[in-house]
């Protein structure tokens, strides 16, 4: 009886991408039924799998100080020693899985053997019992010859589906994990996906989702009323006033398209004020009595203060929750930024009104990415990058980064952890001396210097897919050179940002 995994789990088992999962799938190395994969099947093509179990405890240990907190249950054991039994048991009742998992496959190669005896005219002869005999005691010896590498896989995969729920997402196909006591609303959009939703407190009705397989349980008193048709139907859930037991299976719409999201205007409260470049201010809004803006990564946001007002791109990912950031270009001549810096303290108000643009990330596609960001163009990217790394589908991520001023672009550390801490992303910086607005031949120059820098990795840049924050000029180059280098114009995103 084959074990099937999702290709979520599948990855963090084997220490991989899930897109790396998901190109051997359509090049056809590894095999699903139904997108899940059998463990035999991913042990087939990484035999060398090691399974580390020290991070999963680690996250036991959280979740039972969280439940020990809330419930006041004294009566736990230590903390430590509950997680040390919770890894054990799962190890255990991944290893019985398992084995009945082997001994399946024995009686079913047994029911062969018998039925090929039954079908013979003359019977099975003495040396015919011999030999299943023999075959018999062999494979029941290698049974019990303790558990092997396939034997680990099963368990760890246990404890996984102990640890944290796997929500699965049609008909977009995307999945995420749901930890701990995480809502299904605020765990989808931890994970980047583009879920609808309006109050997050039970009372819209906008996040209803259709349950199509697996177990959930209520955690916050729904007050939004379904209508007849839904209550007969029974399968229609709340995903802000649910959390999932088991595995679970929903049908839900995601946005895709930015015209269909409504323009909010919420009140937030000034969080932080930040110079990271002389002439740059990092601005921080807090959303206050914890409401959300939806919007979609790369998309920006008018600031409202007193009569006047701006609008900028929103460099927080739409993961981030209830926290807004802004970079914004201090300019003299701009009476916004002049109030900004003079006017402006913490904690203030400020209403905010959007979101705006179509400036978004494809999130069906399982594409390498190119951001380049240039100057102040880095918000929107920053938010772009948020989200692919929240959503884990690109196979790897490029950052190239151009600055005119310094020897290095502002909030340069944080492409550096990025690719400090991650495998499959890769961080350049290139220094940058802004063109004249009349110097059309340094302009042409410039991009093409940059891009014959970024297409040197790679065989084929017609493979990957290109966002780019930077001037109109710049852009249009840039667009140019790549659509000359092969690239789909539909795989090249850009948006128009200041210097």
């Amino acid at each position: 009886m084959p074990q099937f995994t999702s290709v979520s789990r599948a990855a963090r088992l084997v220490g991989v991408k899930r897109a790396t999962l998901q190109q051997q799938i359509r090049d056809g190395e590894l095999t699903t039924f139904e997108g899940q994969i059998d463990l035999s099947e991913l042990l087939r093509v990484y035999p060398q799998t090691k399974v580390e179990d020290s991070a999963m405890i680690e996250r036991a240990d959280h979740l039972i100080e969280h439940a020990r907190s809330r419930r006041g249950l004294d009566q736990l054991p230590d903390a430590e020693v509950l997680a040390m039994r919770v890894t054990a048991l799962s190890h255990e009742l991944g290893t019985a899985n398992y084995w009945v998992h082997r001994y399946d496959i024995l009686l079913q190669q047994l029911q062969d053997y018998l039925r090929k005896f039954a079908t013979a005219d003359a019977g099975p002869t003495r040396d015919d019992i011999e030999e299943l005999r023999d075959w018999l005691d062999s494979n029941l010896s290698n049974l019990t010859r303790g558990i092997d590498d396939e034997g680990e896989l099963y368990a760890t995969d246990t404890l996984l589906r102990v640890m944290a729920a796997q929500v699965h997402v049609q008909p977009s196909g995307h999945e995420f994990l749901v930890q701990g006591n995480d809502n299904l609303l605020d765990a989808g959009l931890h994970a980047g996906l583009a879920l609808d939703y309006g109050c997050s407190d039970g009372s819209c009705g906008r996040c209803r989702a259709r349950l199509t397989n697996g177990t959930l349980k209520l955690v916050r008193r729904q007050r939004y009323h379904f209508s007849e048709a839904e209550r007969k139907a029974g399968d229609i859930i709340l995903m802000c006033c649910n959390t999932a037991v088991t595995d679970v299976r929903l049908e839900v719409t995601e946005t895709t398209d930015p015209a269909s999201i409504e323009t909010q205007r919420l009140s937030t409260q000034v969080a932080a004020m930040e110079r990271v470049e002389n002439d740059v201010m990092l601005l921080s809004l807090r959303l206050v009595e914890g409401a959300r803006l939806r919007f979609l990564a790369g998309q920006s946001a008018w600031l409202v203060n007193g009569d006047l007002r701006a609008c900028y791109p929103i460099a927080s990912c739409p993961c981030d929750e209830h926290v807004l950031e802004f970079h914004i270009r201090m300019r003299g001549d701009d009476a916004f930024t002049r109030q900004l810096l003079e006017g402006v303290e913490l904690h203030q108000t400020m209403m905010i009104e959007g979101p705006s643009g179509d400036f978004v990330v494809d999130n069906d596609s399982l594409r390498s990415i190119v951001f380049i960001a240039w100057d102040i163009g880095f918000a929107p990217i920053k938010s772009m990058i948020g989200q692919a790394l929240a959503l884990d589908t690109a196979e790897a991520l490029y950052l190239f980064r151009v600055h005119s001023r310094g020897e290095q672009p502002y909030m340069h550390n944080r492409g550096r952890a990025w690719a400090d801490a991650l495998d499959n992303f890769h961080y350049t910086h290139w220094r940058a001396e802004a063109p004249a607005p009349s110097d059309n031949n340094e302009a042409r120059v410039l991009p093409a210097g940059l891009l014959t820098a970024i297409a040197a990795p790679h065989y084929d840049v017609a493979t990957l897919d290109f966002y780019i924050a930077a001037p109109a000029t710049e852009l249009d180059a840039i667009r140019r050179h790549l659509i000359a280098r092969g690239v789909p114009a539909a795989q090249i995103r850009g948006l128009v940002s200041g210097g």
